[in-house]
């Protein structure tokens, strides 16, 4: 039974990243699948269910991923330096899933209309907004700037790189790792 609701969350996540969200069905799944939709509706009663157990999973994997390969113990610069290279790198060994969750993310929305995934809270910002704090106050290695605002722009930057390397636009990712970190590298960087 457990194989069965990995190979719906694994078709689902398949479907959503080549035909997108509109197209989205417990019986699309089911005839990918080639099983009954009563076999998807036992494991899953409403596509809602699938769609929060992916974007939960996606994010928890992820942030797994980021504790494994993230430099926190070392300055401010190298722990931007890892945050921005471990995201892209992410997404680059989980292509298929981000695409599946940017669509989940940008379409599913709430009966009142309202995104349903939305960050209202900003909380991706969050570990950027502190590394950026810590190099402001504790090490003086970033130049003064709105710590949240910059947050901001390294996450605008790494998300639009990630829908751009999800659908294969950009190839060489190591390169616009390189090019990324960078960029933030100069932007946040203290002139002596």
């Amino acid at each position: 039974m457990k194989d069965t609701r990995e190979k719906i969350l694994l078709a689902s996540e398949e479907l959503m990243a080549k035909y997108g969200y509109a197209t989205f069905s417990l019986g699309a799944i089911a005839e990918h699948l080639k099983i009954s939709k009563g076999v998807v509706t036992y494991h899953f009663s409403k596509k809602d269910l699938i769609l929060f157990e992916l974007v939960e999973s996606y994010f928890r994997h992820a942030a797994e991923y980021m504790a494994i390969h993230m430099t926190i113990d070392k300055t401010a610069p190298e722990a931007l330096e890892s945050y921005i290279s471990a995201n892209i790198r992410y997404v680059a060994e989980n292509r298929i899933r981000t695409l599946a969750i940017m669509n989940i993310i940008a379409n599913h929305r709430d009966k009142n209309g309202r995104l349903t995934f939305s960050d209202k809270d900003n909380l991706i910002c969050q570990p950027l907004i502190e590394i950026f704090q810590y190099g402001q106050m504790e090490e003086k290695s970033f130049r003064p700037f709105s710590p949240e605002m910059m947050a901001m722009f390294v996450r605008s930057v790494i998300d639009t790189l990630s829908g751009r390397i999800a659908i294969n636009e950009i190839e060489d990712y190591e390169g616009a790792i390189q090019e990324t970190i960078s960029v933030f590298a100069i932007a946040t960087r203290r002139d002596e």
